[in-house]
């Protein structure tokens, strides 16, 4: 959806619709203005670390313009909940940042917003307004990614750790199983079961 300045209202009422309270992300780009690209970069690491003094931010990730692959400069903001980055949003602190910005940028910004663990169901290219699939289908899908990782992981690597404190266990697991669940399991398995998570 197309946002100037960038603001995903209409989005938030979304992540709350159950009484569930999500962690929410927004992915904002921008296009750098010919010959600011490097000024852009530091306007985009200077609102990023405004916004991490607000309540309720998670992180946040830049991804600069990188042409011919992408013109646009990427910025990914996450907070605890929808309330927490409309907080944000509409911020003192943010309209002076976009103020800021005005002459770096070329045309309007391009916003939109996920929840949970819905960013890792989309697909690209799929519209923002996209509706995610049923939560009971999501967890299913993410308990197919989870239990081959587990299973691989207790059967030939945890036999051989039993001097370590419990502790060091389960991080290692942890640093084994999320990275395999956000960038392998859980995007394969809802590509391969894209027509029946989307219930065609």
């Amino acid at each position: 959806m197309t946002a100037d300045p960038g603001t995903t209202d209409g989005v938030h009422d979304d992540a709350h619709d159950d009484g569930v309270h999500l962690p929410v992300s927004v992915v904002v780009s921008r296009r750098p203005a010919p010959g600011r690209e490097a000024d852009l970069e530091r306007w985009a690491r200077g609102i990023v670390a405004a916004a991490s003094g607000f309540p309720g931010h998670l992180g946040a990730q830049v991804y600069p313009a990188s042409p011919p692959d992408r013109d646009d400069l990427v910025i990914a903001f996450s907070f605890t909940d929808a309330h927490s980055l409309s907080d944000w949003e509409h911020s003192e602190v943010r309209r002076d940042w976009l103020a800021r910005s005005a002459a770096l940028v070329a045309g309007p910004s391009q916003a939109h917003s996920v929840s949970g663990f819905e960013s890792l169901f989309r697909a690209v290219g799929e519209p923002a307004g996209t509706p995610a699939p049923p939560r009971w289908k999501t967890a299913l899908v993410i308990a197919l990614a989870l239990f081959p990782a587990s299973l691989l992981l207790n059967w030939l690597v945890t036999p051989h750790l039993t001097a370590w404190p419990l502790p060091a266990r389960i991080l290692l697991s942890t640093v084994v199983i999320v990275p395999w669940m956000v960038w392998g399991g859980v995007p394969w398995l809802s590509r391969l079961l894209r027509p029946w998570l989307r219930g065609h």
